[in-house]
C-alpha cells in the first residue's frame, strides 16, 4: 500500500496536457480575407490548407505516445520527448478551412 501512493503521483507528474488533434478547435478566422479570391484560387487554397492540416495532426497525434492509467483511471496522455505540440497551428489551420470554406459558399463556388 505505502507504493501505491509514489507511483500515483509519479504518474500524475508525467501526464501531459497534449490534445489529439481532433479534440482541438478551431480558431476564429475571417472569411473577409478571401472575399477577393476567385472560386478558383479558393479551391486551391482549400486544398493546401487541409494538406497542411492533415499533416499538422499526423505530428501532433504522433507526439502522444500512451495514456496514463491507473486503476482504471485516465491520468493523461504522455508526450514523445522532443516532439512539438502542434495545437496553435492545428486551430489556425481549422480556423482557415473554415473561412475558406465560408467564402465559398458566399460566392456560390462547386464544392
Amino acid at each position: 500500500m505505502r507504493m501505491t501512493a509514489p507511483i500515483l503521483a509519479l504518474a500524475v507528474l508525467a501526464a501531459g496536457c497534449t490534445q489529439r488533434s481532433e479534440t482541438i478547435g478551431a480558431m476564429p478566422v475571417s472569411p473577409g480575407e478571401y472575399e477577393g479570391a476567385s472560386c478558383a484560387q479558393l479551391s486551391s487554397l482549400m486544398v493546401s490548407e487541409k494538406d497542411r492540416l492533415e499533416e499538422l495532426s499526423r505530428l501532433q497525434d504522433e507526439e502522444i505516445v500512451g495514456d496514463f492509467r491507473v486503476m482504471g483511471a485516465n491520468l493523461g496522455a504522455v508526450a514523445a520527448e522532443g516532439a512539438g505540440n502542434q495545437e496553435n497551428a492545428i486551430a489556425y489551420a481549422k480556423g482557415k478551412v473554415n473561412a475558406i470554406d465560408i467564402a465559398m459558399r458566399r460566392k456560390g463556388c462547386a464544392m
